[in-house]
């Protein structure tokens, strides 16, 4: 066992840390393995988590990467990333098809069709199995490199099992879950991915949570683009599932409709589908036009907008307390949907898009379910401009901007707007699961002045309840007998209703796994939270900020002098499925996904986000996609996997 640190070797190792940084993120020259780094790294933070009182303020537990840079180089690629043709129809896919088997003189040809992911274009370089270089599209010829950037993107490796040297073409984006916890600062997933890889500092793109699909391999040896994308993935690259090959205009077709039917299903935006033809060989001699290559195109999704006139913006007021401008619309169908508002994102948007009152408007539903304002169709003489307001509209509390945020907030806790936004997330199913506490309740109790925290829930009585409007005796009795059975809520589920900004389900389920109790949670430290696989700095940001905060504290104690206990039981992992790890893929005949993976927990298994060597059961269903090719691959090897259908599932538990 090593000696520990000295407060002096700490802070050598701190400077020494800090230099090997620089050399790995700014320079691309690294001083020592990977190895070597995690250990001293490991035992940089021993000594942080034992001496809190003397963290040094430049440690590099604190920060990612090295110091930004102050411009970023230009990088002439070795082949030209290509933009793609489009096509809008199934006429148009016809003749692209007919076009490519006149001119390769053949009766048929195979193709790939794919989802095309709405993000960033990036090329990714590896020597001898390490990453080496990021770099931007650009012009197609010249685009700037992002290496410190890339590398802060978790889902894509930094080192390969094997000491290959390749490059590899994707798309960065982020996940639409992702953008949902920032949508009040950015106006799309695709802005947030383009301008966080344009960042100087690597620290900020990191807090982005930015994803990556790997959707080509450069110079492999490999005849064809599936087998290309197989083989990408078995080397631990994010590759998407939903790549078909298709031989008629029918299975094209037929794949189209089926990728943009999982469209509001994906975590990710797309606006198309990607065709290819899939022989390297065929691609080379139908070659390339001054702009595009011949033996690809995209098929472009239907844009989802309708013009309107915006009739006056007003302020609504988030949970968090977040200033949103909200469009309020001559009502107009959007994709099905009857709109009458859209969000406008904040006062940079507006001013972006000069946006004023009475102006036409286009509109679209963003990931086909948040309705936003697009741009300016038509404005004439006289139309208002619309100026955010200087204080909160609800509580008339001052405003302000966080450093580094573009939205306007509210600090008032007590805001009314606020606490109502709260309630309603309190309440709901998947947080205490208060049945009969809708809307309409949540906003009397508030307005009323009979809940002033979330604590006071649990005081409320028969006779303030059954004085509300609409409120009848029968639906009284039952949401008191509702709010008394939410008394005994387990951990998890009591740290995510509590509304932590960015602190979603997930997140409080590793909170819950990780701390013994409340109060081992709310004394828990920076380095304490980012241990946990899968939290980043922001969430522990916001759990250390929300805890230190008097309000939060006393409402936590209000909760427990009134009768809440909360159940800090771990799941007992008992069952057959007992010390077994799992993950579902494709469409089962008779359970959804979520109903497989529920009776998977309910029997003690274990569920996984991806195939790797400690997966014991892969359950595959219709279109299981790269992950069953995955688990085949890791089985040639050695037996590790063990492949069944739902009927097997079943049979075993």
């Amino acid at each position: 066992m090593s000696k520990p640190l000295s407060h002096n070797d700490y802070l050598n190792l701190v400077k020494e840390l800090n230099s090997y940084a620089k050399a790995y993120y700014a320079q691309d020259k690294p001083m020592v393995s990977d190895f070597e780094y995690d250990e001293k790294y490991k035992e940089l933070k021993a000594f942080e988590s034992s001496n809190p009182l003397l963290i040094a303020p430049d440690t590099p537990t604190e920060k990612v990467g090295d110091k930004p840079l102050e411009k970023f180089e230009q990088y002439t690629h070795k082949t030209k990333l290509a933009s793609l043709g489009n096509t809008f129809n199934r006429d148009d896919v016809e003749q692209f098809y007919n076009r490519v088997l006149k001119e390769l003189e053949q009766d048929s040809v195979e193709f790939t069709v794919e989802p095309k992911i709405d993000g960033l274009a990036v090329a990714v370089h590896y020597e001898n199995g390490t990453l080496k270089l990021g770099a931007t599209r650009g012009d197609g010829f010249t685009g700037e490199n992002i290496t410190q950037n890339i590398k802060t993107i978790k889902a894509l490796p930094k080192n390969l099992p094997q000491p290959i040297s390749l490059e590899v073409r994707g798309e960065v984006y982020m996940k639409k879950s992702v953008f949902a916890t920032v949508s009040d600062q950015f106006a799309n997933p695709r802005n947030v991915a383009a301008g966080s890889m344009r960042q100087l500092d690597p620290a900020v793109a990191a807090s982005r949570n930015l994803d990556v699909f790997i959707y080509q391999g450069v110079g492999v040896s490999l005849p064809d683009h599936a087998r290309v994308m197989t083989d990408l993935n078995g080397l631990g690259f994010p590759v998407n599932e939903d790549v078909k090959k298709c031989s008629s205009v029918d299975e094209i077709m037929s794949h189209i409709d089926y990728i943009e039917s999982k469209r509001s299903r994906y975590d990710w935006e797309i606006d198309g589908a990607v065709i290819k033809i899939n022989s390297f060989e065929l691609q080379e001699r139908m070659g390339y036009t001054t702009k595009s290559p011949r033996w690809a195109t995209a098929y472009k999704f239907k844009a989802e907008q309708s013009v309107t006139i915006l009739n006056n913006i007003i302020i609504q007021v988030g949970r968090t307390g977040t200033l949103t401008p909200v469009a309020v619309l001559e009502p107009v169908r959007v994709g099905g949907v009857m709109v009458q508002r859209a969000t406008l994102h904040n006062e940079d948007e507006i001013l972006r898009k000069n946006v004023k009152i009475g102006d036409e408007v286009i509109v679209q539903r963003a990931g086909d379910v948040i309705p936003e304002v697009v741009k300016v169709y038509k404005t004439k003489d006289g139309n208002k401009s619309f100026v955010m307001p200087s204080v909160c509209p609800v509580c008339d509390s001052e405003v302000s901007k966080i450093e580094g945020e573009v939205a306007l907030k509210c600090r008032n806790w007590d805001c009314p707007a606020q606490l109502k936004g709260r309630l309603e997330h309190f309440v709901s199913r998947k947080a205490m699961d208060i049945d009969g506490f809708g809307k309409a309740q949540v906003d009397q109790f508030v307005d009323l002045g009979l809940i002033k925290s979330l604590s006071d829930i649990y005081s409320l009585t028969k006779e303030a309840v059954i004085n509300l409007e609409r409120q009848a005796e029968k639906s009284t009795d039952k949401l008191i007998q509702a709010i008394e059975a939410s008394k005994n809520p387990p951990f998890d589920r009591f740290i995510y209703a509590l509304a932590i900004p960015f602190v979603g389900e997930r997140s409080a389920e590793l909170f819950a796994e990780k701390f013994e109790n409340l109060d081992a949670l709310l004394d828990a430290q920076q380095e304490d939270f980012t241990s946990i696989y899968e939290i980043g700095g922001k969430i522990a940001e916001a759990m250390l900020a929300m805890s230190a905060t008097t309000e939060f504290r006393t409402m936590l104690s209000e909760f427990m002098e009134r009768g809440l206990v909360i159940n800090y039981k771990k799941q007992e992992n008992s069952g057959v499925f007992s010390g077994k790890t799992f993950l579902v893929t494709g469409t089962l005949p008779t359970l959804k996904r979520s109903e497989a993976e529920k009776k998977i927990k309910e029997n003690g298994g274990k569920i996984l986000s991806a195939v790797s060597k400690n997966l014991n059961y892969l359950v595959v269903g219709d279109s299981p996609g790269a992950k069953l090719e995955k688990a085949e691959k890791i089985n040639k090897k050695e037996t590790f996997i063990t492949i069944i259908d739902e009927e097997n599932l079943l049979s075993l538990i």
